[in-house]
């Protein structure tokens, strides 16, 4: 009996059921993929940060914390992330740098500028809250992912990186990045920036740190950061410094360049951004002293003193004294561990550590610190360290975490309610 040869698919009849399955598991790839899972977890985050100013605003009387400039719907739904510095933001975002009330020029343009590009795209269809919770929520999404990608490159497997997210996501001060405040435009650049430096793409690395230093003058830490990466993937080598790639941390300040600039047109002098404080009663705690080790001595006894109750824990102590020292102690110790604990890998994570603390001291107080500790990655990095270096002790991260989530919400209530927070 002779068997009738089955009838062969042609390459016409394949294709289709290729070009089918090929987009079908692109798709699937990125709603499995680091940025659709992050985007989740940020959105969600956002979501219940919204519920809770909704929920437990309206039952305390707000404080002096609402902007007197007018800009800003407070019956929006987003009125809560419009408190404090973010009447600044907001004034610039609407009228530049042209009013008349000298000290919004301490605030760096790139965050109020993507609120206000963000609202002409939209054709004024956007309020100035929607825009700046938009800008805030891509922001903190990119800074999220590239921790992600920045804890993989410290850790094995998924949980530990995930963990880093986390440890970031429930920072005491973390609410400032759901808030219409520059924290978030900034961690996703600094983030980035770095990621880029580990993974040797100089290019996009000095592409990133330029705005990085138009946003904040603390960008220094982070182009130092890199430049220590840099070095390091040159074995420490005074020799491997002759590189065309070096030339990208001299240029990084070119955004830094642009703000005094800017400040010039708007205003006639180059240095209004470091002047701008100057003469501001509210504002006369800020002077610069390079001496930081007598800073911390002063702060250190203020901290002692209200921890041991020699002196009363008001709101102003605990806000401005004892978090910020104890959000200190532990960046110091955090860069120590991770120097001891990875070593060469782990000096430029250190070092910046470090330098962190001297750029955050040196105007003479350490008030809102714990808010600048945010994009310090060299804590939420050592803590995910520490859990995996001994695995008994795992359980200590996750209580660090939900302690950090419950000093958050505290400090949260209190910032929607218009108390000072930082």
């Amino acid at each position: 009996m002779t068997r009738t040869a089955e009838p062969s698919l042609t390459t016409d009849q394949v294709e289709p059921e290729r070009a089918e399955t090929a987009p079908a598991g692109r798709r699937a790839a990125w709603v499995h993929g680091d940025y659709a899972r992050v985007f989740a977890v940020v959105l969600a985050w956002n979501v219940v940060l919204i519920a809770v100013a909704y929920l437990f605003a309206p039952s305390s009387p707000v404080d002096e914390g609402i902007p007197k400039t007018g800009i800003g719907s407070t019956m929006s739904l987003l009125a809560h992330t419009y408190r404090w510095d973010a009447g600044n933001y907001g004034e610039i975002a609407v009228h530049a740098y042209t009013g008349s009330y000298a000290p919004t020029r301490a605030f760096y343009p790139v965050f109020p500028v993507l609120v206000w590009l963000v609202q002409t795209v939209s054709f004024g269809t956007l309020g100035l809250l929607a825009a700046g919770f938009l800008v805030n929520l891509v922001a903190t999404w990119l800074a999220a992912v590239a921790l992600l990608k920045i804890g993989r490159h410290f850790f094995d497997g998924e949980r530990a990186p995930w963990l880093v997210v986390a440890a970031f996501l429930t920072a005491p001060a973390a609410f400032f990045l759901h808030s219409f405040y520059s924290e978030a435009v900034f961690c996703a650049l600094g983030f980035w920036a770095y990621l880029f430096a580990l993974r040797r793409q100089w290019l996009w690395m000095g592409l990133t740190l330029i705005p990085l230093t138009a946003s904040r003058i603390t960008a220094a830490v982070f182009v130092g950061l890199c430049f220590l990466e840099f070095w390091r993937s040159k074995d420490w080598k005074l020799r491997g410094l002759l590189s065309p790639n070096l030339l990208w941390f001299p240029a990084a300040f070119l955004g830094l360049g642009g703000v005094l600039v800017a400040m010039k047109i708007q205003t006639g002098d180059f240095f209004a951004s470091f002047n701008a404080l100057k003469g501001v009663r509210e504002w006369s705690y800020h002077q610069f002293n390079p001496n930081i080790l007598g800073t911390l001595w002063r702060e250190a006894k203020i901290t002692g003193h209200a921890l041991l109750g020699d002196t009363p824990m008001d709101a102003w102590t605990l806000m401005s004294h004892v978090l910020p020292m104890i959000g200190l102690a532990l960046l110091f110790a955090s860069s120590v561990y991770v120097l001891v604990a990875l070593r060469a890998k782990g000096v430029p994570l250190a070092l910046f550590g470090f330098a962190s603390i001297v750029m955050l001291t040196m105007n003479n107080n350490v008030v809102s610190v714990h808010r600048y500790l945010l994009p310090c990655l060299v804590m939420y990095v050592a803590l995910v360290l520490f859990g995996e270096r001994r695995p008994k002790l795992r359980g200590a991260v996750h209580v660090v975490l939900y302690a950090n989530a419950l000093v958050c919400g505290m400090i949260y209530l209190r910032f929607i309610t218009g108390f000072w927070s930082g």
